[in-house]
């Protein structure tokens, strides 16, 4: 029993030294790209925030992100799309994950695949003070 529970305490505290504070070691697909939010539609139960920019790779990037809200209406879930264009053709993606307010800013963690056959792990902070909309696109696949 004692060697059990030595193990479990092992096995925790290499998860907590892993942790790394946020540090996942994914590797950036592009550079950051900042965006210009285009349109906020709010809603009882959803709220939909539209944005579009020039993304590396992708070129003029039209985006939406659908959120809906949790119990406390400080987070929740969102999903959405986005299409690219470029001379050489579109790309498009879909992409869920949640979403949480932070010190006035809408910070959004999603999943994104790509039509292209790519998987990103998609960072947007979007502040509804100044319409500015960053994403950080990380390598998933």
């Amino acid at each position: 029993m004692k060697y059990f529970i030595f193990g479990v305490l092992l096995c925790f505290t290499s998860l907590v030294l892993a942790d790394g504070h946020g540090a996942l070691g994914l590797e950036k697909r592009q550079p950051d790209a900042a965006m210009t939010v285009t349109s906020v539609v709010l809603g009882q139960e959803v709220t939909t925030v539209s944005a579009e920019g020039s993304m590396e790779g992708y070129g003029q990037v039209y985006v939406t992100y659908n959120l809906t809200y949790n119990a406390a209406r400080t987070g929740g879930t969102v999903d959405g799309q986005g299409r690219g264009f470029t001379k050489e053709g579109s790309a498009s993606g879909r992409f869920q994950g949640f979403w949480e307010l932070q010190d006035g800013v809408v910070i959004m963690r999603n999943v994104v695949n790509i039509n292209n056959g790519t998987m990103n792990l998609d960072v947007i902070k979007f502040n509804p003070l100044t319409r500015d909309l960053v994403v950080q696109a990380f390598i998933l696949k």
